[in-house]
């Protein structure tokens, strides 16, 4: 009996003083950062530099879309920030320096927008924004971030800052600068009648504008030592909680921590991008994890790629350029785009009264978006005819070519050159072909039309498929011409190819 009372007093004679470390961690649990707040991510690049189409080696900006459409669908309070230098990278023609990152840019947003995550994304302007001149205002369909580009009377030239209340009712603030003394920008500003000020005058400037905020993001491009003593020149009561950086190409694993400010960067040419998740409240960063991450394309995509840039190696000089699209491939059931060029040049080259190929021959398309061209190169020919036939000759009477026609009016299988018809499928079987016309002129059954084609087509065990005619009924004289070199030949010839994508009406349907 002592035995027990002695064992049980033990226990409880220990308690209190359980008892306030129990309380003293309680308490550290309710306050620790995850315990409170609200989560913020930020998804950040700097300097990609053109890098933005994929590659062997580089997702290009389909990947980053991959990367944030979950994140920004998962987390209301997620963000995506590219700190400046969009342009000049890999080799590009001249007329589309600038310009093509530009428009992936501006599609990229696009994207994003059509699933209203526009308010997300943010850019600013890095110095190589400048290498072409100075862009105009409109230019990145998402605004331009830069306060401390300023016209004559004071005015940003672009937009000084955006502020975003998210869906779980936090206020982040973004404002872009650029550093000041860079010549190349200053001449190109100086032509506009353009002034850089000093960037923390542009923070003290606009950051009161933007209100009460819950988190101040300032995106810089320029050097790190240029961005550490800014960093330490802020004034606290301003508020400014971290800076995106851009210019030195430096991936930093951890932000650099000055004045009590975070400075974050992620390399450059769209290898890395960095992402941080903040847990903010009442105006403080509490706690925050960052990660940068490799933006490496998958194996698959990786070798697709690369067979892809070995072919484009091999196709050679530009030859012509497209104004509209060449499109036959999949349009095989009725007159195209590429059926007229690829029968013209035939023609072209064999000076025949007619040209013809079968539609099914025709293996490429190639689109031309509204306000662009398209540089049509050799190898890009030889995939429009990929089987190397040769071009034949014969001699054909007017009614033998409206048989082939007859032939083809419920399956197109020719397109054609130098002659125009129509087809009325109400009329009966083997008068359905009216109006057929060789050089402007009436086809006369008996005259005799000197015909190109193809050398698959007119092989004996072809010619009744796609010529609707007799074996032997022709006599078919080989010219030595392979088609892909004589569609290389007259596009070179021609220089610039302006066929109307829908064809040139030389088939057309009676409704």
């Amino acid at each position: 009996m002592n035995q027990h009372k002695i064992k049980k007093n033990s226990k409880t004679r220990y308690l209190p003083l359980y008892l306030p470390l129990f309380f003293v961690l309680l308490m550290l649990l309710l306050s620790t950062p995850e315990a409170s707040g609200e989560t913020v991510s930020i998804v950040y690049q700097n300097d990609l530099h053109g890098w933005i189409f994929p590659s062997s080696t580089r997702v290009g900006m389909a990947g980053m879309a991959r990367v944030l459409e979950p994140l920004f669908q998962k987390e209301p309070s997620s963000f995506y920030a590219v700190s400046g230098d969009l342009f000049t990278g890999p080799y590009l023609p001249q007329k589309m320096k600038g310009a093509a990152a530009l428009s992936i840019w501006n599609r990229f947003f696009k994207q994003m927008s059509d699933q209203g995550f526009q308010k997300r994304i943010f850019i600013s302007a890095g110095n190589h924004e400048f290498d072409y001149g100075v862009p105009a205002p409109g230019a990145f369909s998402s605004g331009l971030l830069c306060a401390n580009l300023v016209t004559p009377d004071d005015k940003p030239y672009y937009v000084a800052f955006k502020s975003i209340q998210t869906r779980e009712g936090l206020k982040v603030g973004f404002i872009g600068l650029l550093l000041e003394k860079r010549r190349r920008v200053l001449r190109a500003i100086s032509k506009k009648n353009l002034k850089m000020i000093p960037k923390l005058t542009a923070i003290k400037r606009f950051l009161p504008q933007m209100g009460t905020l819950d988190l101040t993001v300032l995106m810089v491009h320029d050097t790190l030592s240029n961005i550490i003593r800014l960093a330490s020149e802020l004034p606290a009561e301003l508020g400014v909680d971290m800076i995106l950086s851009g210019h030195n190409h430096v991936v930093l694993e951890q932000p650099l921590t000055v004045n009590g400010i975070y400075i974050f960067q992620a390399g450059a040419m769209n290898k890395f991008y960095g992402q941080v998740d903040l847990v903010v409240e009442g105006g403080k960063i509490l706690s925050f994890k960052n990660r940068i991450k490799n933006m490496r394309p998958s194996p698959l995509e990786h070798e697709t790629m690369r067979v892809k840039e070995k072919v484009d190696q091999m196709n050679g000089k530009t030859v012509a350029v497209l104004k509209q699209s060449l499109l036959g491939a999949s349009v095989r059931n009725r007159e195209n785009s590429l059926g007229d060029f690829v029968t013209d040049a035939f023609r072209w080259a064999t000076k025949t009264d007619v040209a013809m190929t079968n539609s099914g021959s025709l293996r490429m398309d190639y689109p031309v978006y509204p306000g662009e061209t398209f540089e049509l190169k050799e190898g890009h020919l030889r995939s429009v005819s990929p089987f190397q036939n040769h071009l034949v000759v014969g001699e054909l009477t007017g009614a033998q070519i409206v048989r082939i026609l007859e032939g083809d009016a419920i399956n197109l299988y020719n397109q054609v050159s130098g002659l125009t018809y129509k087809i009325d499928l109400r009329r009966p079987e083997g008068e359905r072909v009216i109006d057929v016309q060789i050089g402007g002129v009436s086809v006369s059954p008996d005259r005799t039309y000197t015909l190109t084609h193809n050398s698959y087509c007119t092989l004996p065990e072809n010619m009744e498929r796609y010529l609707h005619l007799k074996p032997g009924s022709v006599q078919w004289k080989e010219t030595g011409l392979l088609d892909y070199q004589v569609l290389i030949d007259y596009a070179g010839h021609l220089g610039v190819i302006d066929y109307p994508s829908q064809g040139q009406n030389r088939i057309v349907k009676v409704r």
